[in-house]
């Protein structure tokens, strides 16, 4: 797998990208290589954890952080990080927790830049939603719901999910601002909003898209 490496700690990042190296993986380092193509990317802070995750929702993401620090863990994860450990450990778990992050998001393609669902076309990259001719703007964390809701095509996406990967706060968070969210967006892309057929609510689970 390409492995994207930016941790800060200089000794850190080397002898991550040593033990990875070993391991068959190939290496980028640093943030100047945090646009090119990667797997699964090893960061050292949440908030560049939200940033790629924002920037490529389907992703694998790992933040490494200082030895002991289990809130910066907990908010690494709760930035959308898919796992989050600290310098302690053993070079086999790394490589192995690695692995495992990489082949989960390998098995989740990502959603299309156009789509067409139950006579609607979203286009991603233009931040559109076309029903009967008429072009609807869609606002940035629209584009990311639809993002993350396509790309689980088929599967119940929770509530608390949302907010974590898409709002990127706590998924205990007491917020209105999914069910306000979803309201609206399907009035820019369903037939009937009253009757959705493309954000499908499932009763106490959360939605599912189509």
């Amino acid at each position: 797998m390409r492995v994207l490496v930016d941790i800060a700690d200089p000794r850190l990042a080397r002898e991550v990208a040593e033990v990875l190296e070993r391991a068959g993986h190939e290496i980028s380092r640093g943030a100047a290589n945090a646009a090119k193509q990667f797997d699964v990317a090893l960061v050292a802070t949440p908030e560049l954890a939200a940033k790629l995750r924002a920037a490529k929702p389907t992703a694998a993401i790992v933040v490494v952080t200082k030895v002991g620090d289990v809130p910066a863990r907990i908010r690494a994860l709760e930035a959308g990080a898919d796992d989050a450990f600290d310098g302690s450990f053993a070079p086999s778990q790394m490589v192995a927790r690695v692995g495992a992050v990489g082949r989960r998001a390998a098995l989740t393609p990502p959603p299309a830049e156009r789509i067409e669902l139950d006579g609607c076309t979203i286009d991603l990259s233009a931040a559109t939603a076309t029903r009967d001719g008429a072009i609807t703007a869609l606002t940035a964390r629209e584009v990311e719901l639809v993002r993350w809701l396509a790309g689980r095509a088929g599967h119940v996406v929770s509530r608390g999910d949302l907010l974590q990967h898409v709002w990127r706060v706590s998924a205990a968070s007491e917020t209105r601002a999914v069910d306000v969210a979803i309201a609206a967006l399907r009035g820019k892309l369903e037939r009937d909003a009253a009757n959705p057929a493309i954000i499908v609510s499932v009763r106490g689970a959360g939605y599912r898209w189509g």
